[in-house]
């Protein structure tokens, strides 16, 4: 059932273990790669923020992946023979999790939105710089592609790509949240989240493990629904632990959003075991979820199989969706829109936009300018060379392995390599933590 879309196969290494084996290995080069220990140093919703009881990204994941766990141990207790040991589904699930917020830039989904904005803006500008003339209509999907940062996309382009962790295929798949071009569909079927750098490994992961174009691996759709389950309830109790929402606050908001007796009746035991509320809220709760999710995996589990089911597991009108749903309203309208987060973000911006714009400057260079810059030749550029020095070897090694094959996509070779110098520069800023873009603003700046 599973054997084909969980191969001990990896993109370059040849096989020389078993399947289980393969998977206890991506487990630890994921647990000891360092985009993995930077998420400590980003945060969940509150940026900047040094209370250490407030979720960073890698506690956030660590939620994630024992959800994901709990979720993978019910599917497998009512799934027949999947035609692999259970381990290694247990271990591609909790990865997944892991690594699925890894390519979040500073700031999360805000940083995203700023990362984007600024490169609309200044695309042109900097390309016409460069290659000294304007981009003509075969650049637009490059163009796009580029200008759509999106953090489930970096997260694949930094585990293959610029750390070259060589994970199983199956791993690499299910991380893939949104595999497809985004053309057409429902749901993740509408949306996409593959770099062009990144197009020809995902064709390739499809082929080899027997999905359609396009398809999602089956593991995904679990990653998902851990995801929706841990940061529903994370994001309002980090809200009231900073005392940014009062509990009374957010008990009031809550019943006045709940429409029918599950979420009420929930509450008033939890307040009942705990005053407190979270901890007997989160438990009863994430185990309806879970039972959720695991019952409709296993009731779509043929489309989930060829990976064209188009909605998350947790969709529907069930209770404990509706609950799920009214608990993500709260937390946009009570914690997301109130001033003090928004403050945190708006010094997010200054910071991550500045350092954008400093270091856009090697975006300017003609190609031949910028390859004598890296190898020390450029006389002058005082201010370009010592931006050079802070830029990471990885990065420019990734840079320089993807330039230094032609690719028959570009018209010019010329595009090829500033679309890769391009992601050079968003590879380097979007893997900074929160507080180191922060600093780097701040030296930038002379303040």
């Amino acid at each position: 059932m599973y054997r084909k879309l969980i191969p001990a196969e990896r993109c370059r290494a040849a096989v020389t273990e078993g399947l289980v084996e393969a998977t206890e290995r991506d487990r630890a080069r994921i647990v000891q790669a360092s985009p993995v220990r930077r998420l400590q140093q980003k945060t969940q919703v509150f940026p900047l923020d040094v209370k250490a009881s407030v979720r960073s990204r890698l506690t956030h994941s660590l939620e994630v992946q024992e959800t994901g766990r709990q979720i993978t141990r019910r599917v497998l207790a009512a799934l027949p023979e999947p035609g692999v040991p259970p381990m290694t589904l247990l271990n591609l699930v909790e990865m997944a999790c892991l690594l699925h917020d890894v390519g979040n830039p500073p700031f999360g989904h805000f940083g995203e939105q700023v990362i984007g904005n600024w490169l609309e803006t200044r695309h042109d500008a900097l390309y016409s710089a460069a290659l000294g003339a304007s981009p003509g209509a075969e650049w637009q999907p490059f163009r796009r592609d580029l200008c759509h940062f999106d953090g489930n996309a970096q997260s694949l382009r930094l585990v293959h790509s610029l750390h070259e962790l060589d994970l199983t295929l199956g791993q690499l798949a299910a991380m893939c949240k949104y595999p497809g071009p985004g053309l057409a569909g429902e749901g993740w079927q509408a949306k996409s989240a593959v770099y062009l750098s990144e197009r020809p490994l995902q064709a390739d992961l499809s082929a080899r493990l027997g999905l359609t174009a396009g398809a999602r691996h089956p593991l995904v759709y679990i990653m998902e629904a851990a995801d929706d389950i841990s940061y529903c309830i994370a994001d309002l109790e980090d809200a009231v632990d900073r005392r940014i929402l009062s509990l009374s606050d957010l008990l009031l908001a809550l019943r006045g959003a709940a429409t029918e007796p599950y979420l009420g009746e929930m509450i008033d035991a939890a307040l009942k075991e705990d005053p407190r509320l979270f901890g007997p809220l989160r438990e009863q709760l994430t185990d309806d979820l879970v039972s959720l999710a695991a019952e409709t995996y296993l009731r779509e589990h043929d489309a989930i199989l060829a990976g064209t089911y188009p909605h998350p597991l947790l969709h529907g009108q069930s209770a404990p969706a509706r609950a799920l749903d009214i608990l993500r309203n709260v937390a946009r309208e009570q914690v997301f829109l109130r001033p003090e987060v928004e403050a945190l973000e708006l010094e997010g911006y200054a910071a991550l936009r500045g350092v954008l714009e400093t270091y856009s400057e090697l975006l300017t260079l003609p190609a031949t300018a910028f390859a004598a810059l890296l190898e020390g030749r450029s006389q002058g550029r005082f201010l370009l060379r010592r931006l050079s020095h802070r830029l990471s070897g990885r990065h420019i090694k990734a840079y320089q392995r993807a330039i230094a094959a032609p690719d028959s996509r570009f018209l010019l070779p010329a595009q090829q390599e500033w679309y890769y110098r391009t992601r050079l520069l968003l590879d380097y800023v979007s893997g900074m933590t929160d507080t180191y873009v922060l600093e780097e603003y701040r030296l930038l700046s002379g303040i």
